[in-house]
């Protein structure tokens, strides 16, 4: 059985979520059930959350059954109490000792996983790595193209040459890299695929060359003919009110006067349709002049009719097949490189050996597409039984179909699986998403799916938020229904589920306050809110302020910093803005060019050499960066979190494109996401965007630059679309990249424009419902005053003025709908968060490697692998320390001894005596040995401040003291100097000191013919 649960924000999600896992372990007699049930969620917050929310509630479970939140459910059906603790507790000790076998992960982590499995069948190696940054290897693929062009590629010279030629002609100017750069994106974008695949096309034969040119031929041909015609129609109107001595300006309204504009119209023009206004006068004859020049009539009446109509006709089909022409010739010429594109790039991630996310969704889909399940969990090596798909509503259709054979076995099988999301909550629709899959998709393909179960409560927000976002939403969704929807219920039918039952034990109310100003106003509103919330007792990191874009985020965070407010933003933090990053990367511009005058001067300004002889890029960045911090120590300290961004991003280029200087300083030009991680729990305010907001929630919310949410976006809303079934008629079919503006209405895109205006809507109520869903405790809209314009609309109709954005919708709503805002929440009671102050700065230690670059000799080798089986000193102690790294208590000894004979590294001779001597010094020492052998860290490797790795022989982790021992296998001499050894030791002792270990003591052990044991420090 398949259930679907429409979980709305703050409904308890992941309490249902984590609750039905388990439910599945307790039903399961197989106490490795965890392996074979599988959890998807969308991010690696999710999935850590989700971990972190299945072993707490094991946890409690286990120790004190009544204190969970699932208690009175499962005593019910598991058995007596005693019974659920045990088995909640065997179910958490295999979970933890199995934990990669734990299957909660991403969806993206997951078919990963699958497709590795399937290497071999899709032509990588298994060591392909991944590869988020498409577009870069997509700008690189062009550029390959045009460096690759010689004189004898006849075909696409000659095509570039005409495209040229034409933006000349057209534009005065040309510029060939941007055009193609922006086709061979979109050309490679999921929605360009997604597009080919619903229509049923061959990729790569859909924008062949030969038929571009013959389309580009009759798009002019269109143009030509119709502007043409349309300025004759036009003239012959005229032309009557000529002959009839009558002036075009005399007519109703001037409207014959508005046809001098199409007369010797050029090709290409803009023509939009004709108003309604202009087709009732023209229509109807009494109307073509106002009632005190109706004498005028008698002069064009019968002479007039027939150019009208003609004129008017050409308004209709006509129209649309010029403006599709129009739509379609702006592109035609960049689409003529698809098939160069796909060769170039096939090539280049083959030769990079990388995969891009989206393509990897696409390859695996051709592998398992058709293939029953057991094939797929064959290669995957693990059988999964149950499902649970968290987030549902933002899973793409490759996804669904990626997955629905797996769901469809389990299904077939009887098992349970849960599928979890909010279509109110779907807002990626950009990134692939789509929502209709949770609202009507899965229940088509399982028929016999539950989809009755909506969580209804709220456990996040105080009843005032809750109480105005389920009357605003109602109210939004049925204006923007009776507007947009052909279906009339369709949005109100998504927000069917909205109104909530706040459910927090806090009785509370809560504030909601809505406030329109003046656009350079909103900063200084937003400071005000923050002083008003912080005089109600809140601390900065209580208050986080969203918004649409980024570069809102980046206004707001200068705004607040030059107020003194401590912000905290990855959108507002960018490496590209450290001055050491900057002065690095020219460092870095002057190792690759000598010759650059500007990039020498720096380096001789801040007396940098720069090094010749570097093993690597990032050897070189090191080299350069310890000059740097040599030159101003100051500044570096204070900008490690910006270089560290930097050398991570070094560092996983290199990984994957090797170490080119000049493609690594011509990467990092265009890179954009260049941001810095900032911790998310410190007393600072948070300023983060809408997109990066969900998931989450916060005490107390501002989002100001509410008016930049508009219903739908029409400059540059570029969509793959095939026209409508008419446009055959005019030779005009294909697959399209169009600009979906408010001219597509009178275009054969007509269709498209219409939905994708209808999704454009949706999606943006639901940004709207997620920005206003993030508070618990307090929630401050803050809004530019409408225009002028609108408000003198609203006056007169209401609710039946034209709204364009949700804030216009916002601002009616508050004028007669606006229900108690209820009362300032006292913030005191919250915990403050660590304030910034708090956190220990970060280092970033740099050493030259050729100080280290050493190797070292031993014939210690030849002895270990002598037929004769002798044993140095040293190679014993090897042995002996191998075995004594499998012992975390006395029991452990005979097996681990057992396993170096077995392993051929000791005589059964030698074992017996290993193991007499070792069981006599482990006896000596018992605590050191406890039955518990949890407390044990036998070789655990920790990374040092110097980068170096450190691994001690065994360290003991009570929870009021810390023991570090490490062995020495010879026998201990009073006269011989140890320094070393302890100084090792210490150096273990100061690493479990810095990461915070309690009461750390150390111990130098040597077990020899007699035992020692000296204490260190």
């Amino acid at each position: 059985m398949i259930n679907i649960v429409k979980a709305s924000a703050g409904s308890g999600k992941t309490f249902k979520l984590a609750k039905t896992y388990i439910e599945l372990l307790l039903r399961s007699e197989d106490r490795y059930a965890y392996r074979h049930i599988l959890a998807v969620t969308f991010t690696n917050k999710a999935t850590g959350e989700m971990k972190n929310r299945v072993l707490k509630e094991l946890d409690i479970l286990a120790r004190e059954p009544q204190a969970s939140g699932y208690y009175n459910d499962f005593v019910k059906e598991f058995g007596p109490e005693e019974k659920l603790r045990k088995r909640a507790e065997d179910l958490l000790y295999n979970i933890l000792h199995d934990y990669g076998a734990f299957a909660i992960s991403t969806i993206d982590k997951f078919f990963q996983q699958a497709l590795k499995a399937f290497a071999r069948e899709i032509g990588q190696f298994s060591s392909y790595q991944v590869e988020l940054d498409k577009d870069s290897l997509v700008r690189e693929s062009v550029d390959r193209i045009l460096d690759s062009m010689t004189e004898g590629d006849n075909s696409l010279i000659g095509w570039i040459t005409e495209s040229v030629m034409e933006s000349l002609n057209d534009q005065g100017k040309f510029n060939i890299e941007k055009g193609l750069y922006q086709t061979a994106e979109k050309l490679k974008s999921d929605e360009h695929r997604e597009a080919v695949e619903k229509y049923g096309l061959d990729e790569a034969k859909v924008h062949l060359k030969d038929d571009l040119r013959n389309l580009r031929r009759n798009c002019l041909k269109l143009m030509d003919d119709y502007v043409r015609r349309l300025s004759d129609a036009a003239g012959k109107v005229l032309s009557v009110f000529e002959k009839a001595g009558i002036r075009p300006e005399d007519s109703n309204g001037k409207f014959i006067s508005l046809l001098w504009k199409y007369v010797g119209l050029k090709r290409g023009s803009e023509v939009k349709s004709l108003s309604s206004s202009f087709r009732e006068k023209a229509a109807d004859s009494t109307k073509w002049f106002s009632k005190d020049k109706q004498s005028l009539l008698p002069k064009v009446e019968g002479s007039l009719e027939e150019p009208l109509a003609e004129l008017i006709a050409l308004f209709d089909m006509p129209l649309k097949a010029y403006n599709t022409a129009r739509a379609l010739n702006k592109d035609i010429y960049n689409l003529g490189i698809s098939s160069e594109l796909s060769e170039e790039f096939n090539a280049l991630v083959k030769e990079k050996n990388v995969m891009c996310l989206d393509d990897s969704n696409i390859l695996l889909k051709r592998i398992i597409g058709g293939s029953d399940a057991p094939f797929v969990y064959e290669k995957l090596g693990v059988r999964f039984e149950d499902f649970l798909l968290d987030e549902f509503q933002d899973t793409s259709t490759i996804q669904w179909q990626n997955f629905e054979p797996l769901l469809r076995e389990s299904n077939d099988n009887g098992r349970d699986n849960l599928v979890v999301g909010d279509v109110k909550q779907s807002i990626y629709r950009w990134r692939g998403s789509d929502w209709r899959l949770l609202s009507s998709g899965i229940k088509e393909t399982f028929p016999d799916s539950d989809d009755s179960l909506s969580l209804t409560s709220n456990w996040r927000s105080l009843g005032a938020i809750v109480d105005f976002n389920n009357s605003f939403f109602d109210y939004a969704a049925g204006v923007l229904d009776s507007k947009l929807s052909a279906d009339s219920h369709l949005i109100r039918d998504i927000y069917a589920d909205v109104a909530q039952k706040a459910m927090t034990d806090d009785k509370a109310r809560g504030s909601v306050e809505v406030t329109f100003c003046e656009a350079d106003e909103q900063l200084d509103t937003i400071l005000q809110s923050i002083s008003k919330v912080r005089e109600a007792g809140a601390s900065f990191g209580h208050i986080a302020v969203l918004v649409r874009e980024n570069k809102d985020g980046a206004k707001v965070a200068s705004y607040l910093v030059d107020n003194g407010i401590p912000v905290i933003s990855d959108d507002s933090l960018h490496a590209k803005g450290s001055l050491t990053v900057r002065r690095l990367v020219s460092l870095m511009s002057c190792a690759f060019n000598g010759e650059d005058s500007v990039s020498n001067y720096l380096a001789k300004s801040l007396d940098v050499d720069i090094p010749e002889d570097y093993l690597s890029l990032y050897d070189l960045a090191e080299s350069l960066l310890r000059s740097l911090k040599a030159h101003d120590a100051s500044l570096f300290e204070r900008e490690i979190i910006y270089v560290q961004a930097f050398m991570d991003v070094l560092n996983d280029w290199v990984s994957v494109n090797g170490n080119n200087l000049q493609s690594f300083l011509n990467f990092w030009d265009e890179y954009k996401k260049d941001y810095v991680s900032s911790p998310e729990d410190t007393d600072a305010v948070r300023i983060i965007t809408i997109h990066k907001a969900k998931g989450l929630e916060f005490p107390y919310v501002i989002f100001p630059y509410a008016e930049s949410v508009v219903l739908a976006e029409t400059k540059r809303n570029f969509h793959w679309c095939r026209p409508m079934s008419e446009a055959a008629g005019y030779g005009l079919d294909g697959l399209f990249n169009v600009n979906l503006s408010s001219g597509s209405a009178d275009s054969f895109f007509a269709d498209s424009f219409e939905t994708d205006m209808l999704m454009q809507a949706i999606d943006n109520l639901n940004v709207f419902y997620v920005a206003l869903t993030r508070a618990s405790k307090g929630l401050h809209i803050i809004s530019e005053n409408p225009s002028k314009a609108f408000l003198g609309s609203y006056d007169k109709k209401g609710d039946d003025a034209e709204f364009k954005s949700l804030s216009h919708i916002l601002y009616s709503f508050v004028k007669t709908r606006f229900p108690d805002s209820g009362q300032m929440y006292d913030f005191s009671k919250i915990p403050p968060r660590k304030a910034l102050a708090e956190y220990r700065a970060a280092s970033y230690p740099s050493f030259d490697i050729k100080d280290r670059a050493s190797l070292k000799f031993s014939d210690d080798s030849a002895a270990y692998f002598s037929d004769e089986m002798i044993l140095t000193p040293r190679v014993h102690g090897i042995v002996l320390h191998e075995i004594m790294s499998r012992v975390n208590s006395a029991a452990d000894l005979r097996g681990s001894v057992r396993q170096a004979v077995s392993a051929g590294e000791l005589s059964e001779a030698e074992g017996d005596k290993c193991a007499e001597i070792l069981a006599k010094e482990i006896e000596a020492h018992g605590e050191w040995f406890p039955e518990d052998g949890s407390v044990v860290r036998n070789e655990l490797e920790i990374i040092g401040t110097d980068g170096r790795l450190h691994k001690p022989d065994r360290v003991l982790t009570f929870p009021d003291r810390t023991v570090v021992i490490d062995y020495k296998f010879k026998n201990y001499d009073p006269g011989e100097s140890y320094r070393g050894y302890f100084n090792q030791v210490a150096r273990y002792m100061d690493l479990y000191r810095t990461m915070g270990y309690p009461a750390v003591e150390g111990y130098l052990w040597f077990i020899g013919d007699t035992s020692h044991v000296e204490k260190i420090g």
